[in-house]
């Protein structure tokens, strides 16, 4: 075969191999491919892949092809071994005889050809190539070439592959945050009402036995409640869709926000507490800004009765202008200033509300009354 057929052969089998590696956005199966296509591709008997590790500055190990085990994982710092020296010099290296290498870190491939390739990305090295081929194969010029322009379009795939991996992680991330949200929206706050009623249960028989009774009820209404919102959280962190038919959001959505607000407030308000809600039902909520004011709501109410200590909340929603205006008043004790103007207040009923509010496109104030008590003000655009 001539030399100008095998390049053609070669190029070809660059362009196939380029094209596979493209497809594969999981970062661990990807490097695996790139080590074995390379290999394949220079007609290697075995190699490895590292990364770059800038914060320790070192090259690690991440993929293999017929190497030794424990080869994967293993590090190298600038100037060690083949991958080290090519991540101190950023260039390639090509050496006709692995035991040549001052500080050689593989055993029993002394007389391999090896050739060592850096992995950049818009000038930065990210990661090294080792390839290596036991005697009669030696790497060439044309070996160099190959691997230099499929190092190229590795860099790429696995820039794709890492974006993707951190855009996952972010994706994770954001759910556990909005998971976490509702867990204290829903859950811990019902959680702490059923604890208020079971303290005023005994109380409640002393007057009465239909007064206890009663607030036997009230707990286990709200048991039920709690216990059907934390089946839809289940659900939903399963990635299962879930159920949410039972949940206070989805009554919301039935049977409009008014409903739902003075349900909610019949099962957590202390039995003293005053609540007047003014909704104006004419004003047309879709499905996220109905479970946002809910949810706002709910965690204004009970920052109300369980660190307010008040006693008298009143929730309205009107229409201002081209914007309707949501506001929670209470007559409690206020909040402390540090924790309503600090974004990384330790406050995370706050910080929950204004990511709600965020979330849905609105605008949230929270600010203490000059005559006592919390204002708790959302206004957004309708629908």
């Amino acid at each position: 075969m001539t030399d100008d057929n095998r390049t053609m052969i070669d190029k070809d089998h660059l362009r196939e191999m380029i094209e596979v590696i493209s497809g594969e956005l999981e970062l661990r199966p990807l490097l695996t491919m790139i080590v074995q296509k390379a290999c394949e591709l220079l007609h290697a008997d075995r190699g490895s892949i590292g990364l770059v590790d800038l914060k320790h500055n070192y090259v690690r190990i991440e993929a293999i092809y017929k190497m030794p085990k424990e080869e994967l994982g293993s590090v190298a710092h600038p100037g060690e071994g083949l991958a080290g020296q090519v991540y101190r010099d950023r260039a390639p290296v090509l050496i006709e005889r692995y035991g040549a290498i001052s500080t050689p870190q593989l055993e029993g491939m002394d007389e391999d050809s090896v050739v060592g390739m850096p992995i950049l990305w818009r000038g930065d090295i990210i990661g090294t190539f080792g390839i290596g081929a036991g005697p009669p194969k030696r790497f060439g010029d044309n070996d160099m070439r190959m691997l230099e322009v499929f190092a190229r379009h590795a860099a790429i795939a696995i820039n794709n592959a890492q974006s993707y991996e951190r855009e996952k992680h972010y994706a994770a991330l954001k759910e556990r945050q909005r998971l976490a949200r509702d867990l204290h929206d829903n859950i811990s706050q019902l959680i702490f009402s059923m604890s208020l009623v079971g303290q005023s249960i005994s109380p409640g028989f002393e007057k009465n036995q239909s007064e206890g009774e009663a607030r036997v009820n009230r707990m286990l209404d709200i048991a039920s409640l709690a216990q059907r919102e934390m089946k839809v959280l289940l659900t939903q962190l399963q990635g299962l869709g879930g159920d949410t038919e039972g949940s206070m959001a989805a009554f919301a959505v039935r049977n409009g926000l008014a409903a739902a607000l003075n349900r909610h407030a019949s099962l957590v308000a202390p039995e003293t507490a005053r609540i007047d809600i003014q909704i104006d039902e004419t004003l047309k909520l879709d499905i996220l800004w109905t479970e946002t004011l809910l949810r706002i709501a709910q965690e204004a109410m009970a920052n109300a009765f369980r660190h307010g200590q008040a006693d008298l909340l009143n929730i309205s929603l009107k229409k201002q202008g081209v914007k309707a205006c949501f506001r929670i008043e209470d007559n409690g004790c206020g909040i402390p200033s540090s924790g309503i103007e600090s974004p990384s207040s330790t406050h995370i009923g706050l910080e929950s509300m204004r990511n709600r509010s965020a979330a849905a496109g609105g605008q949230i104030s929270v600010q203490n009354r000059p005559d006592g008590g919390v204002c708790v003000e959302v206004r957004f655009t309708l629908p």
